[in-house]
């Protein structure tokens, strides 16, 4: 967002005006208890997430590799003809193809650094502003989100939406786990809690960082694994109704067929509607 387009919105918008001028940040200080559940309770969130995104990546790669196995065989792809299933998920064909690496790299990041063309009055970043307009945001939340630079409050926003916890103990663990660099006053000393040293929240706020990143990347590519995996499994399940195609996977293929099976099984708890099944059902479509 340009300054120009920052002013537009302030023109724009008493809502934001009135949230983000002169709101104040919550009175008092997090207490230790406090800090340490939330920190506990996030953490074992995100780890949760990122291996969840990580079983259905590993899950999509392992069909993608017996499927670049199969389809170079000219007896398999005369055998899917026959059949009537010669057309597979183009998501999938693609990945065959090697048109969707599996090192995706994140869409490039705007720099959010300039406080002179990044923010409103109130101290807030419009980007951080936009990415909360449909949640229920506590007031407060704004007086604490000041604290830190602009890059640094939207990468706040998107890990509470993500974890679906706008809170505002989750963005007070968030901020005073934030390196110095990043808040809005590096002079500002880091919260200090009873019995725990600064080497202590040093390596807590470098979990953190790490975790963050990891389940940054997981929450952005997560949805598309389990949609190719979905559309994955649904040509899987077409398969696994023809008794020649199973034969076949049987004789030459036993690897791949049981591979097949498991991914069905693990795909139970992406798409419930496998869990309605005790054997492969009709045709399934590519849904969602």
């Amino acid at each position: 967002m340009t300054q120009a387009e920052a002013s537009l919105t302030l023109k724009s918008s008493r809502h934001a005006i009135h949230l983000t001028g002169g709101l104040c940040e919550p009175a008092g200080p997090l207490h230790k208890y406090v800090f340490l559940g939330s920190l506990k309770k996030r953490n074992e969130e995100m780890r949760s997430f990122i291996l969840e995104a990580a079983a259905a990546q590993e899950r999509l790669e392992v069909v993608v590799d017996a499927f670049r196995q199969l389809l170079a065989q000219d007896v398999f792809r005369d055998l899917l003809t026959a059949e009537g299933l010669s057309v597979a998920p183009e998501p999938l064909l693609d990945r065959v193809a090697g048109k969707h690496p599996q090192t995706e790299a994140a869409p490039a990041r705007s720099d959010y650094s300039d406080p002179v063309n990044r923010r409103l009055p109130g101290g807030i970043c419009p980007e951080a502003l936009d990415l909360l307009s449909d949640c229920v945001v506590p007031l407060k939340m704004f007086g604490l989100l000041r604290q830190v630079v602009p890059g640094r409050q939207v990468e706040i926003a998107k890990l509470m939406i993500a974890l679906g916890r706008v809170k505002l103990n989750t963005a007070r663990v968030f901020i005073i786990l934030t390196p110095q660099s990043q808040l809005a006053d590096p002079s500002r000393p880091r919260q200090q809690f009873p019995g725990i040293e600064a080497g202590q929240l040093a390596a807590m706020e470098t979990e953190l960082a790490d975790l963050s990143t990891r389940f940054k990347r997981a929450a952005e590519w997560s949805g598309t694994w389990n949609l190719e995996l979905i559309a994955a499994r649904g040509y899987i399940l077409q398969l696994m109704e023809s008794a020649k195609v199973v034969r076949y996977l049987a004789q030459h293929f036993p690897q791949h067929l049981a591979e097949f099976q498991t991914v069905l099984d693990f795909s139970m708890h992406i798409d419930p509607s496998v869990r309605r099944r005790k054997h492969p059902g009709p045709k399934l479509e590519k849904d969602r």
